[in-house]
């Protein structure tokens, strides 16, 4: 799939935008030059990219071209059909995406989708997408951050590939506990029954590609993918920025975030 042209007028308004608030980096946080665009040079040379082979379900790292399918891809059976990371969640993009969420820096966004886009565009062609899904928010949630980061996502990267959101489609039905201490198994237990779908709106689709910022068990993607498979949509794919490395990482990550939270 061919990237969608910007406008001219797009182009003058994110000048425009720029000159106004002078552009920062979304891992150091240090004012860019003029060339600069989302992260400063000295980051961006320590990126966690997932540039080896990775599982041929959720897109996690893998360690060798021999292993098809991740720890948890074994272990699992998820609905979804596949799913791409660009980033591992450690690191600066750890830090980045917490301070997107958390503390309003909504300007990261862009650099977000363009790098999501980037990783997406030799497997576009094969997926055909014919439609964007954010994992949705429920309003009590958006209404307090003020803003649904995976919907903010997938309206960056359709202005950047053409295909459409479909925002209304798929809503949280109910405010659910903080997933961050939770297992697996809690995961699932917490976040069943959380979607529900317009069959309506999702009727006309077969193939549409979920949008989400991070990616730890797949529960959310799993309860997702759930619901959008009885709708009656046909394949399921799906784009993250960040992904887990697997069991070992989460629990690590899990004992790191009862520290830095009590």
């Amino acid at each position: 799939m061919i990237l969608k042209a910007i406008s001219v007028g797009d182009r003058t308004l994110r000048l425009f935008q720029k000159l106004l608030y002078p552009p920062r980096c979304v891992c150091c946080d240090v004012l860019l030059g003029g060339l600069e665009d989302g992260c400063c040079p000295e980051c961006a040379a320590n990126l966690p990219r997932i540039l080896g082979p990775v599982c041929m379900k959720c897109g996690k790292p893998v360690g060798s071209d021999e292993e098809e399918y991740c720890e948890d891809c074994r272990q699992y059976r998820h609905t979804f059909d596949r799913g791409i990371a660009v980033f591992t969640y450690t690191g600066s993009l750890r830090q980045s995406v917490y301070r997107m969420k958390r503390q309003n820096r909504r300007d990261y966004l862009p650099f977000y989708a363009k790098e999501m886009v980037h990783t997406l565009q030799p497997i576009l062609s094969g997926w055909r997408p014919e439609v964007l899904i954010p994992i949705p928010m429920h309003r009590r949630k958006k209404r307090r951050r003020g803003y649904n980061q995976a919907e903010l996502l997938a309206e960056e990267i359709s202005r950047l590939t053409g295909i459409p959101v479909l925002k209304d489609a798929l809503h949280c039905t109910r405010l659910n506990s903080d997933q961050k201490m939770l297992g697996r198994k809690e995961r699932r237990k917490n976040l069943k029954g959380s979607f529900a779908g317009s069959e309506e709106q999702l009727k006309q689709f077969t193939r549409i590609l979920i949008v989400d910022d991070v990616y730890t068990t797949g529960s959310t993607m799993d309860e997702a993918a759930d619901v959008l498979k009885q709708a009656g949509i046909k394949q399921i794919f799906f784009a993250v920025l960040c992904t887990g490395k697997g069991k070992r990482q989460y629990a690590q990550e899990k004992s790191c975030d009862i520290i830095n939270f009590k």
